[in-house]
């Protein structure tokens, strides 16, 4: 085989692999104990504690909150669990807060290593707050807002955990309001009442499950799998 023909064949194995590569860094699959979330399932969560915007004109705080939604997408090794949110709410607030469009949200895989957490990319929500005076308007486009940390970690609901820089796009109020403003919160996961992202690892009653450990049951070389005889179980196996 002559030098070109060895440095195609090269390349195209190397090529071969980098798309295999990017394709599982990139895989991103929800999963509750009844099997992969499908399209039109419905995700609620509720604040857990104050949920706080920090913009130059003060910290607008808010005691209540919830976000719900429903996915639109699978995911897969070729794409990201989309959905869009169909309640986006903030009361008792020390100001006015008013949601004028509820957005999307974009859950990702957080690396190449399955450890069922994530990320949370928001799109096209917007809120505008009037708070002593001041008059502002902010909004998401594929911003980064925080990650999702899944069931087999908290060993119970999932949790969103909001740490995000928001946009300001309007409001009369104008330099007042700065250019982006912090976001924080914690929300917990109502329903389903367990979900992880690309495998969900859940504690079962004595012998129920398939392995002995959380660590035991989020990898993938089935290591200590024991059908039944177990106390945690996988989702895929």
């Amino acid at each position: 085989m002559n030098k070109l023909k060895q440095f195609a064949l090269a390349a195209a194995v190397l090529a071969a692999f980098a798309s295999v590569a990017a394709a599982t860094a990139s895989a991103t699959e929800l999963y509750t104990e009844g099997g992969m979330v499908a399209p039109g399932t419905t995700i609620t969560s509720s604040a857990e504690g104050t949920t706080t915007l920090h913009p130059p004109i003060g910290s607008i705080e808010c005691k209540a909150s919830t976000v719900a939604g429903k996915t639109s997408t699978t995911g897969g090794a070729s794409e990201t669990v989309k959905g869009n949110i169909e309640t986006l709410t903030f009361s008792e607030c020390n100001a006015t807060v008013t949601v004028l469009k509820a957005g999307s949200l974009e859950i990702h895989t957080s690396g190449e290593t399955v450890n069922g957490n994530g990320t949370l990319t928001s799109s096209g929500a917007e809120v505008t707050v009037l708070f002593l005076g001041f008059h502002c308007i902010f909004s998401t486009n594929n911003t980064d807002i925080g990650t999702v940390t899944g069931s087999q970690a908290t060993e119970g609901n999932a949790t969103l955990d909001i740490t995000a820089t928001i946009p300001r796009t309007g409001g009369s109020s104008g330099a007042f309001c700065g250019t982006t403003a912090q976001w924080t919160g914690a929300y917990g996961v109502t329903a389903p009442s367990a979900l992880g992202v690309d495998v969900l690892c859940t504690r079962k009653e004595g012998t129920k499950g398939d392995f002995s450990t959380s660590k035991l049951c989020a990898e993938t070389d089935k290591n200590d799998y024991d059908p039944g005889k177990k106390e945690w179980k996988r989702f895929p196996v």
